[in-house]
């Protein structure tokens, strides 16, 4: 005879959550390549994961890179692991605000910075740093 182990509300808390948070970023590569000029870059073999997305917009003369996705692996973190490139002075703001840190220098006066997991939580507000990245690189 089999039983079914019962689940704790706890249990159960956690799950949906856990869920949620999955669900709310599902379609978040789709919702970056429905932006107008948006492409997606190849990546290297030796890195499987990792998503790089430009923006080409030859009217504007713009080709740059602005957004990588899965550079490493957050799984004690809500948000997806994101990365964008920003103006230094743009870059700084955001560390000094704790929304990110900076994970490497860029050309052009430039930065990769990562998203905090922790700071940043939330679909909207995600999007909101990864639509600033846009606009920097769209201007």
């Amino acid at each position: 005879m089999f039983h079914r182990r019962r689940e704790t509300d706890t249990e159960t808390a956690e799950t949906t959550e856990a869920t949620e948070t999955t669900y709310a970023f599902d379609d978040f590569h789709e919702w970056v390549l429905s932006l107008p000029w948006v492409v997606e870059r190849p990546y290297s073999l030796g890195t499987p994961g990792v998503r790089a997305f430009g923006i080409e917009c030859e009217p504007l003369g713009r080709r740059q890179l602005w957004l990588v996705t899965g550079l490493y692996d957050q799984p004690e973190s809500e948000a997806a692991p994101i990365a964008v490139i920003l103006p230094s002075d743009a870059a700084a703001e955001i560390e000094i605000s704790g929304r990110g840190r900076k994970l490497a220098p860029m050309p052009c006066s430039h930065a990769l910075v990562s998203v905090d997991g922790d700071t940043v939580s939330g679909r909207e507000a995600v999007e909101a740093l990864v639509l600033t990245a846009y606009g920097y690189a769209m201007s």
